[in-house]
């Protein structure tokens, strides 16, 4: 893909995560800024394409968090994951619901 020099290049949001997860994935430490590009590239385009799905499927503007469940029904590995970091959330929120409850104690020197 060339792209015209009238063009904008496009503007890069996950490089420097997928280049962390290509090294946790088995890649080198300092992959080709190619190979970081076209990953970032397939990784915008999945994220569309579910977004796409997603209000599809959705009955309301904004869509929910089981609309996106919903989109990952056919893939039980995604579906699972998704749940398991559902869970984890929840977790976290009564964790710091917990901690913001507990009074501070002002101490007196």
């Amino acid at each position: 893909m060339q792209s015209s020099s009238r063009e904008k290049p496009k503007k890069r949001h996950f490089t420097k995560e997928v280049r962390v997860l290509m090294y946790g994935f088995g890649d080198v430490p300092n992959p080709s800024q190619d190979s970081v590009e076209l990953m970032e590239d397939m990784l915008t385009m999945y994220l569309s394409d579910m977004c796409k799905q997603v209000r599809k499927h959705s009955t309301t503007a904004k869509p929910k968090t089981a609309d996106f469940l919903h989109v990952l029904r056919h893939d039980p590995k995604k579906l699972a994951r998704a749940h398991e970091l559902l869970a984890l959330d929840r977790d976290l929120k009564k964790a710091r619901e917990v901690f913001n409850d507990i009074p501070e104690v002002s101490r007196k020197t």
